[in-house]
């Protein structure tokens, strides 16, 4: 086992270092690797596929109902244990996803592809008026919120403040009782305890109407939960389609043959989104605990243990893909994990796959040159990864 590697948990290694050289070296002489994590004892790191996937499928044996992220004091009850989707296990996990399932499945998504092309046609369009613009800020950030709103009960008036808020509760998550993602969460509740009875009344097709609903047909989950659950889903869309987006684009300009493949047709929309997706993994890891003593790649995991899972090691896992250390759009086959595995497979994985792909399309076929014209700046966090700046200047034709 080693110890001796750079922290995983270490901010700086994700914004000036280099994590990819780190996972290389543990897939290689470690796999499944002790790490100690401060006064609160340590954690499991998994860095290769397969046991990364054994870890992800088997809710028996790993549990998500103890925190699914590494925090400082992570080893204290997280909020919402055992109430939001993410927090719970079967079978009440499948019971919250099977009442919203309806509203992201391909069929439903696929409506949506109309509007999201004419908000990201018309996000980019003024940009090359503009001339320049920070990626990151003035497309990637307001696009999934603004394609999804009615979807996740969001009027268009309040898309901008919720956007802000939910980057606001993803980015500050490593610290869960931090002063800023406490307000941001509250923000992002008090939105939606204000529209449950309106949703009573006068339901739709979205997100609280469908949780109301399920209720009314006998679901056991109270408006607090309900609450709770529109908060996870609402900050996981909007954070991880925004930052396969921003670091997809910045890995684009990076491979100029990559680039000018895509513009000349040469690809697959489909398969490109995908190769978006293996190279950003915007969410860094995912935890799980050990519900009793087990063995994990021939190292044994006591009850009780933290084990976390490295989503972008197990994208570069040299067993796996072909190449994993180059973007390629034409890659396939694509067994990524951006998108987690098993019971939690990321139940937004068709909305972001058609926002990724659409916005591809209309890069394809923008009609300016686009160029790096700054420092891109990286997020500091080891639970999501991603940019927070990606400076561009656009040359019209």
């Amino acid at each position: 086992m080693l110890t001796d590697t750079v922290a995983l948990t270490d901010p700086m290694l994700y914004s000036h270092g280099d994590p990819h050289a780190v996972w290389r070296r543990l897939r290689r002489e470690s796999p499944v690797s002790w790490h100690e994590y401060g006064e609160h004892g340590g954690y499991w790191a998994v860095t290769t596929h397969a046991a990364g996937l054994e870890v992800l499928t088997d809710w028996e044996r790993f549990t998500s109902t103890k925190g699914i992220f590494l925090r400082p004091n992570f080893r204290d009850p997280y909020p919402g244990a055992g109430k939001m989707m993410a927090l719970s296990d079967p079978p009440r996990h499948d019971r919250l996803r099977k009442a919203i399932m309806g509203l992201f499945t391909v069929r439903a998504v696929a409506r949506m592809e109309e509007r999201t092309r004419d908000v990201v046609r018309g996000a980019l369009m003024g940009v090359v008026e503009a001339g320049r613009c920070d990626f990151v800020k003035d497309i990637a950030a307001r696009i999934p919120l603004a394609v999804s709103a009615e979807l996740l009960s969001i009027s268009m008036d309040d898309v901008e403040m919720l956007a802000k808020v939910t980057t606001e509760a993803a980015e500050n998550s490593t610290d869960i009782d931090g002063i800023e993602a406490q307000i941001a969460h509250f923000e992002i509740m008090q939105h939606y305890s204000g529209i449950i009875e309106e949703k009573r009344r006068d339901p739709g097709r979205d997100l609280v109407s469908a949780l109301v609903s399920a209720q009314a047909d006998g679901l056991d989950i109270t408006d607090e939960e309900v609450i709770l659950t529109c908060d996870n889903v609402i900050v996981a869309a909007n954070e991880t389609t925004r930052q396969a987006v921003g670091a997809g684009m910045l890995a684009l300009l990076r491979s100029p043959d990559q680039w000018a493949a895509l513009r000349a047709g040469e690809v697959r929309l489909k398969t490109a989104a995908e190769e978006f997706l293996r190279w950003t993994a915007p969410v860094t890891h995912i935890l799980r605990t050990a519900q009793h003593d087990t063995v994990l790649d021939g190292v044994p995991v006591a009850a009780g243990d933290a084990v976390t899972v490295w989503l972008p090691s197990l994208n570069r896992d040299e067993n796996v893909f072909d190449e994993p250390d180059r973007f390629r759009l034409d890659r396939t086959p694509n067994h990524h994990v951006a998108f987690g595995g098993g019971g939690h497979f990321c139940i937004g994985a068709n909305l972001a796959r058609l926002t990724i792909k659409v916005m591809l399309d209309e890069l394809a076929r923008l009609p300016a040159e686009i160029e790096v014209s700054g420092e891109p700046r990286h997020i500091a966090s080891h639970i999501l990864g991603g940019l927070t700046s990606l400076p561009l200047t656009l040359r019209p034709h």
